[in-house]
């Protein structure tokens, strides 16, 4: 089964329908940051830590399903109870708000929860337009969401609580389709745990340098959520101007999000940097930083998602929860490394600052030393989809590409058990197969093969398979 059997119905793809759910999601957020929760913190000051980490616990075991038991996921029902939620949860906590504290974080939890699905079905759903459509789609949506916030601004709070709980399952209907398509692929394929063994960027670990990037950099944006950053008048006009450019920037020839989170990086830090303690001269510039920088972020993320998703029919599921799931880890590492240094200087302003600055270095440390050589673009155009069928060749070894392989072993270093999983890693053996071959458990297995890719320098088996083959791969 080739890639292109994943997706039903490929050529009546509803792109108004990927632009409407991203557009209902990036409202979400804005509304939710701008409105319900300065409205909510009153009552509960812990409302974004609830409802974060309800969130990690739920993305998380739905990507472990996804990656190992794939058969039980069933996007009917998902959908179904996504939007049972939203709608019992909206309920709750407008009727329990300010009486019942406990009853409206039990009500947040269950619209974000329904909301957290709605994402990942408004990923798939624009994944299959493909990378560059997305980014210039999303940009467009972000845009368009942002001037609808600001109306929603505008509107009375019980207005703008019902619009928010509202979006999560509008956009799951929207999205139905797109995780219906994904479902069903994910069925076509082995899960993706087994598959992974011998290709590993058919399901990249949670320590790939892709979700590592990912956390660090929500964790700096989360520490600059801790300060005010609610642009408004003609600063709101400023924070739109200036993402507009950026994302013209990043989209004009082709797309770049390893440009994206570079300058949502620099926006956030400087939001960061240029309020002194004291000096309240250019809070209103501090602001209009912080939201522009939270902007991109937030476009960095459904573009890199949706991405993701466009490469992988059969892992798009698992990949998406999982990349959000990483998004939210770090936004709440962020809040929570304000708090404490927030609480540590207690009315010394000039410590807080001194320790604000620490962490705006140490960023800036990860993206020199850590990220060198590391692009999100690359990451993506590496992963596998395990319902691709790999070259013939790799099918139907040859005498010369043994010889090929024992010469790669040798410049390489390889092993002599090294050499041997090569030999079956181009040849298309599957972990399973590799495990009776050669005699050796699942873990070892694991372990030979992320030698050889790394020996090799490699990133994909398609890469590897090149490599053995004697011809290089076309650039993404």
């Amino acid at each position: 089964m080739t890639k292109s059997l994943a997706y039903e119905n490929r050529s009546e793809r509803l792109p108004t329908r990927a632009f409407l759910g991203a557009m209902l999601v990036f409202l979400y957020t804005f509304v939710l940051d701008d409105r319900i929760l300065p409205w909510s913190d009153p009552v509960c000051p812990f409302m974004f830590q609830v409802i974060s980490l309800s969130g990690i616990v739920f993305l998380g075991l739905l990507w472990q399903v996804a990656t190992h038991h794939p058969e039980l996921i069933a996007s009917n029902w998902l959908n179904g109870c996504a939007i049972a939620c939203s709608l019992t949860g909206a309920f709750i906590a407008f009727e329990s708000y300010p009486a019942a504290p406990s009853l409206y974080y039990l009500g947040s939890v269950l619209i974000d929860l329904g909301f957290e699905w709605a994402l990942v079905v408004t990923c798939l759903s624009l994944g299959t337009l493909g990378v560059k459509p997305v980014c210039l789609l999303a940009g467009v949506a972000a845009m368009g969401a942002y001037g609808l916030s600001l109306a929603v601004g505008l509107a009375p709070v019980q207005w703008a609580f019902w619009i928010y709980a509202s979006l999560g399952p509008i956009a799951v209907g929207l999205g139905a389709p797109a995780a219906a398509a994904a479902t069903k692929a994910m069925a076509a394929a082995e899960p993706l745990a087994e598959v992974s063994v011998t290709r590993p960027q058919v399901m990249p670990s949670i320590t790939n340098l892709l979700f590592i990037s990912l956390v660090v950099l929500m964790a700096a944006f989360g520490y600059s959520l801790g300060f005010t950053a609610h642009a408004e008048g003609p600063l709101s006009l400023v924070v739109l101007a200036g993402f507009a450019v950026v994302w013209r920037l990043c989209t004009r020839r082709s797309p770049n999000l390893d440009l994206v989170y570079k300058c949502a990086g620099i926006i956030v830090l400087f939001g960061l940097f240029v309020s002194v303690p004291g000096i309240n001269e250019f809070d209103g510039l501090q602001a209009a930083a912080l939201k522009a920088g939270s902007f991109l972020v937030y476009y960095l993320e459904i573009a890199l998602f949706a991405g993701i998703a466009s490469k992988s029919s059969s892992g798009g599921l698992a990949l998406v929860s999982l990349g959000n799931a990483c998004s939210l880890l770090g936004i709440l590492i962020g809040q929570e490394l304000h708090q404490a240094v927030s609480y540590l200087a207690g009315v010394n302003a000039s410590l807080s600052y001194l320790l604000t600055v620490v962490v705006g270095c140490a960023f800036v440390a990860f993206i020199i030393l850590a990220q060198q050589g590391f692009s999100m673009m690359r990451a993506i155009a590496d992963i596998e989809d395990a319902l691709e069928v790999l070259p013939a060749s790799a099918k139907k070894p040859t005498i010369d590409l043994d010889e090929r392989c024992g010469l790669l072993a040798s410049a390489c270093g390889l092993t002599r058990r090294e050499e041997e999983v090569l030999r079956l890693l181009v040849r298309g053996y599957s972990g399973a197969r590799m495990e009776q071959e050669l005699v050796i458990s699942k873990n070892t297995v694991k372990t030979h093969v992320r030698h050889v890719y790394a020996k090799l320098d490699c990133h994909s088996q398609q890469e590897l398979i090149a490599k053995a083959e004697g011809r290089k791969l076309a650039s993404p």
